[in-house]
């Protein structure tokens, strides 16, 4: 495919980082490599995808003729790094084998994740906090922004504060969207959902056809503590 603006005599290059690429819902995660192959490089790595957290593990797939690049970061990278340990690369050899058993794993793993998202979403929206339904991966980007005459006249007047103070009173910790380039006068946040036990979830999840819906009080059996979170936020925000 031929496209005049990403045309690589423009020598563009695009680092992609696809690193929750397989966790899209519906598994059809698309990447810009498929649009612009010749001038696209693509990091991922196991940390995501695999439910890995902490086994650092980085990729990065070039264009073929790139070899100029892979030297160059090579070299950077020798002078930063050692090497991966040995259990991790077993891990990785394993993960990126693929197969039956990493499928199965990961339809189950989107299914948790997309009904956790929609159920956290339907909690803030009832609340009266902006947020769009997730169509991937596991977080949440919160818009308080229906609330800022409030929070304004309580001095929360940009993220952080707004962050601090949702810790402080309600318990629980969230990103500001400052530490996303947002403007820190927007009341704006990142949420994770992640905070339950994957394995007992999954356990569950494997008992249930793949082509059915999780039962609707699987959240507050295996994901209680998010959905206690959630609502504290919700709480919070409405309180104000």
């Amino acid at each position: 495919m031929t496209n005049t603006f990403l045309d690589w005599t423009h020598e563009l290059i695009i680092l992609s980082d696809e690193i929750y690429g397989q966790l899209h819902f519906k598994g059809n995660h698309i990447s810009i490599a498929r649009f612009y192959p010749e001038g696209t490089i693509i990091s991922s790595g196991l940390s995501k995808w695999c439910g890995a957290g902490g086994w650092r593990l980085g990729t990065f797939a070039f264009p073929s003729g790139f070899d100029w690049l892979i030297d160059a970061m090579t070299a950077v990278a020798s002078e930063t790094y050692t090497s991966v340990s040995a259990p991790i690369q077993y891990a990785a050899v394993r993960a990126f084998r693929g197969g039956i058993l990493i499928e199965r794993y990961l339809c189950h793993v989107r299914r948790i994740l997309s009904y956790l998202g929609e159920r956290c979403t339907k909690i803030l929206h009832e609340a009266g906090i902006k947020v769009h339904f997730p169509e991937g991966a596991f977080y949440l980007f919160l818009d308080f922004s229906a609330f800022s005459i409030k929070l304004k006249e309580k001095g929360i007047s940009n993220s952080k504060i707004l962050c601090e103070k949702l810790l402080e009173e309600a318990g629980v910790a969230i990103l500001p969207g400052e530490a996303f380039l947002c403007p820190p006068e927007e009341l704006t946040a990142r949420m994770a959902y992640v905070n339950f036990d994957g394995s007992k979830a999954l356990s569950m999840s494997e008992t249930i056809p793949i082509s059915e819906n999780l039962p609707d009080d699987f959240a507050e059996n295996y994901c209680l503590s998010v959905i206690q979170a959630v609502q504290k936020i919700a709480d919070w925000a409405n309180s104000k």
